[in-house]
């Protein structure tokens, strides 16, 4: 029901469009068409019914609205006017079957005695056979441009460029495919395999999807990456990141093409690969093209601290406790890390990780802890170790997990700052909603989204 009603609000604009001009047009016919006997009290409650309830597709569907409404409003007027208003009294099957006739642009004679066309038709068999042509028509005509939509699509960028070239498709990627989209961007799609849903999802948010393997080079002439605004790599693998890059170096040296685009965007999971690269980079190649290397749970603890350097002020010991050391945990503590050394602290920074680690252990003010969420109690193993906590930040890979146990730690720790990571924005706001109406000290670190912006590249 929640669905639903999010989906009415959303398109209530296009039913209250539908209702005026079924309106306009039911007022025009009522004045200028005349009627006859094929136009009884009984079809036109049916037909009134039907325009009343028929915004239930627009719900389902906008896309094929249009070809639900013809087909429908053909076959209810056809139907009932091939069983009621022929000559002779023709069965169910006949009387369907004729109806059918008319989506191929064939009208069955059966109003005269002779089986000749009549001068004039019932006018219930008139509005039946031209919405039933109006269906048939549309139908081939979408159905040829969509079959070449692509190639127009492709061809128009790379003949006016200033689009965006997404490599693989993901969590990650879509959010940034998403937001170019709300823009009004041109973004193609590449990736070896994606769904059929998932291509006709890509495909309703007017995406260009290809399908091909990163190693297949002619991929760059057919995406026009030469006029291109912006190149974006997030494949799964880095290794496969890597290839796409030398690649698309490759084909530009070898094609002799002086590629325009802004930047490169690689994103990079693997700390080891992400330094290699940005030190080959900068001491043994330079590439024809400009080349950013990102990451985007790196992106928003930095994105955080920028917002946060005011908890740095205050000289003072601080400890900090990072529940989850997983991608953005990680980040968290090596961004708080070189922050704070660039403050030239009079106290050290320690740290306290609670993660899945086979021992404690102790190195340069940072703690590790074993911990597991599904046994162990988070607020015992704090207890425990006993330590004066002045922030702590929760960074498991489900939302719902780290509100959980914000909210359970907040009873404890009222006065303590809780920072919690979210991938869905909806709770993330709703923890705003909350924490307004309450004194505890719950906020949110960021969600993916908010650095995965044009803006915030800079694509």
């Amino acid at each position: 029901m929640i669905i639903l009603r999010d989906k009415f609000k959303s398109i209530q604009h296009i039913i209250l469009l539908y209702y005026v001009v079924i309106g306009a047009v039911i007022l025009l016919f009522t004045f200028f068409v005349p009627m006859d006997a094929s136009m009884d009290s009984t079809i036109k409650l049916i037909l009134c019914v039907y325009l009343l309830v028929f915004p239930m597709v627009l719900l389902c569907t906008l896309r094929y609205a249009l070809h639900v409404f013809l087909f429908l409003l053909a076959f209810i007027a056809g139907f009932y006017g091939f069983y009621h208003y022929s000559v002779d009294q023709h069965s169910i099957s006949n009387a369907l079957y004729f109806t059918f006739r008319l989506y191929l642009l064939d009208l069955a004679d059966v109003f005269t005695v002779d089986g000749s066309s009549p001068i004039r038709y019932p006018l219930l068999l008139e509005i039946a056979r031209w919405t039933a042509a109006s269906y048939t028509i549309t139908t081939i005509f979408i159905a040829m441009y969509r079959t070449l939509e692509k190639k127009i699509s492709l061809f128009t960028a790379q003949v006016m460029g200033n689009h965006h070239i997404i490599f693989s498709y993901n969590e990650k990627s879509h959010d940034l495919i998403q937001n170019l989209c709300a823009n009004r961007e041109s973004v193609i799609v590449v990736d070896e395999k994606i769904t059929p849903k998932t291509q006709n999802m890509l495909e309703d948010m007017k995406v260009i999807v290809i399908q091909a393997p990163i190693r297949d080079e002619t991929i760059f002439q057919v995406t026009g990456v030469k006029k291109a605004a912006s190149i974006s790599l997030f494949h799964p693998s880095d290794q496969d990141s890597l290839t796409v890059l030398m690649n698309l170096e490759k084909f530009a040296r070898e094609k002799n093409i002086q590629l325009s685009f802004k930047k490169l965007l690689i994103h990079i999971d693997d700390n080891r690969y992400k330094a290699e690269l940005n030190s080959f980079l900068e001491k043994v190649e330079h590439f024809s093209f400009p080349v950013e290397v990102i990451n985007v749970y790196e992106a928003l603890a930095k994105r955080f601290w920028k917002q946060h350097l005011s908890l740095f002020e205050e000289p003072r010991p601080y400890h900090f406790l990072i529940v989850g050391y997983h991608a953005l945990g990680k980040q968290i503590v090596q961004e708080a890390e070189r922050i704070y050394r660039e403050h030239s602290p009079a106290y050290p920074l320690n740290v306290t990780i609670l993660d899945a680690f086979p021992k404690i252990t102790h190195s340069n003010h940072i703690e590790k802890i074993p911990f597991q969420i599904e046994k162990d109690s988070l607020k015992n193993v704090i207890d425990e170790h006993q330590h004066k906590l002045t922030h702590i930040f929760i960074c498991f890979d489900e939302d719902y997990i780290d509100l959980m146990e914000g909210i359970d730690l907040s009873e404890t720790f009222p006065n303590t700052p809780i920072y919690m990571s979210f991938t869905d924005e909806s709770i993330e706001q709703t923890l705003m909603i909350a924490t307004t109406k309450t004194e505890k000290s719950l906020y949110s670190i960021g969600i993916v989204q908010d650095v995965l912006t044009k803006e915030y590249l800079g694509i």
